[in-house]
C-alpha cells in the first residue's frame, strides 16, 4: 500500500518550503529542540516537490529535511492522508507532528532501543 502523503507533488514551490520550514523549526524549538545554526539549503537533495535543508544540531549530528513546497495548512495542519503531504527527515517520511518531535528529541537517531537494567 502506497501513501498518499509520500507520493510527488506536482504544485511545488520553493518559497512555500522556505517558509514552511521557518515555522517548523519554530516548533523544533518550542519541543526543546537545538539547533546549532541556521539551516544549510541543499538544492541537490530536493525530490518529488520537497525542498532539501541540512539541520546542525546542538549535539554535532546533521539532519536532512525535505520539506514539501506546498502551503503550511496542507502540510502542518490537514489530518487527511490524501491531503497532507509527508516530509522527509534523513530520507524516512514522516507526518508534520511526528518530524517536529523527532528532531526535537535527543534520542532521535539512538541504534539500538534503550535496554533495562534487568534485561539479559
Amino acid at each position: 500500500m502506497i501513501n498518499s502523503g509520500t507520493l510527488p507533488i506536482d504544485d511545488a514551490r520553493e518559497d512555500l518550503a522556505t517558509a514552511n520550514v521557518d515555522v517548523f523549526l519554530a516548533a523544533v524549538r518550542d519541543r526543546g529542540g537545538v539547533l546549532a545554526g541556521d539551516p544549510g539549503r541543499d538544492p541537490a537533495a530536493d525530490r518529488d516537490g520537497r525542498f532539501g535543508w541540512d539541520l546542525s544540531m546542538a549535539d554535532g549530528s546533521v539532519v536532512r529535511l525535505l520539506m514539501p513546497g506546498v502551503e503550511l495548512i496542507r502540510v502542518r495542519d490537514d489530518l487527511t492522508a490524501a491531503g497532507s503531504p509527508c516530509l522527509y527527515v534523513n530520507g524516512s517520511a514522516w507526518w508534520w507532528a511526528a518530524a517536529v518531535g523527532l528532531i526535537a528529541s535527543p534520542a532521535r537517531w539512538s541504534a539500538s532501543p534503550r535496554r533495562s537494567e534487568s534485561a539479559p
